[in-house]
């Protein structure tokens, strides 16, 4: 199973106090990447969010925006003990100084911490609550990717399908590719031979340079395997696999960059360059897995 690492959920939630609202989306990343749009009296729990959002979706650059909104009337409170304190001592002040005090009242309601929103400390019981919106917003993003990964899964597939079928056509072109190359060691050992004795040690070296680079079997043997290990690992459960099919790919055009260096064949050169097609669309589509 593929996971993508576009998505996007959105979860709501009303309470007798408060209105939630959760959207969260993502787009592929080499690592996880968070940016969060949240009320400051919950900017104490972005390192809480920060974790919890990771976990769920590993990897992918990830916005987050959080509102709650307060559906109570009275959303503030009056600290007496503040009032108290500013009062007295700005009554002081103006009977000191002989200051009118007609605008006290107003002066005091203005000062910091005199009026205070209910909302400004973190309810625990509604930061719950909120979390458990948060989660619903998760579940739904991550639906998204696993619908966008399952259609991602089914095109990858189909291409490395078409490498393995690629592969088995270059057992039938390498009958004209060997006659090609006994054509040439035939013609360097009528040279050799033009030339008088034939040097055996330089015989030698001709036959190991010929069968050493034009043998096609060790690069084949190791193309089907790679192609066989990545199939094997992209229809494995765990969720977060994009890494690994990437390197898997990786040897895998390597191989067929190989075997195109080899080819001395027209044909198996066509077949080669169809192979690198299909892989670089595979590595396309790999750049959004998680």
């Amino acid at each position: 199973m593929l996971y993508s690492m576009t998505g996007f959920g959105r979860a709501e939630k009303t309470t007798p106090s408060q209105r939630i609202v959760v959207e969260i989306k993502s787009i592929n990343s080499k690592s996880f990447d968070l940016r969060t749009r949240i009320s400051s009296q919950y900017q104490s729990k972005e390192i809480e969010l920060r974790k919890l959002i990771n976990s769920n979706l590993i990897r992918g650059k990830v916005d987050l925006t959080l509102t709650v909104e307060n559906t109570l009337e009275n959303d503030h409170a009056i600290n007496k003990q503040a009032f108290d304190n500013y009062y007295e001592d700005l009554m002081k002040i103006a009977n000191k100084h002989n200051i009118s005090n007609g605008d006290l009242l107003y002066t005091v309601t203005r000062l910091p911490g005199v009026i205070v929103q209910n909302n400004d400390a973190v309810d625990e019981n509604a930061w719950e609550v909120i979390l458990e919106v948060i989660e619903e917003a998760l579940a739904a993003l991550n639906h998204y990717r696993a619908d966008e990964g399952s259609a991602t899964f089914d095109d990858i597939l189909s291409h490395i399908r078409q490498i393995e079928t690629l592969l088995t056509k270059v057992d039938p072109a390498e009958e004209e590719r060997i006659e090609k190359i006994k054509t040439r060691l035939l013609s360097s050992l009528e040279q050799l031979q033009v030339k008088g004795r034939v040097d055996e040690n330089r015989l030698e070296q001709e036959m190991i340079y010929y069968l050493d680079k034009f043998d096609l079997n060790e690069e084949k043997v190791r193309l089907q395997q790679h192609c066989s290990y990545f199939v094997d690992e992209l229809e494995k459960k765990t969720p977060s696999k994009g890494k690994k099919l990437n390197f898997i790919l990786q040897e895998i055009g390597r191989e067929i960059n190989t075997l195109g260096s080899k080819a001395n064949s027209a044909v198996i050169q066509r077949l080669v360059i169809q192979m690198k097609n299909e892989a670089d669309k595979i590595k396309e589509q790999l750049s959004n897995i998680l």
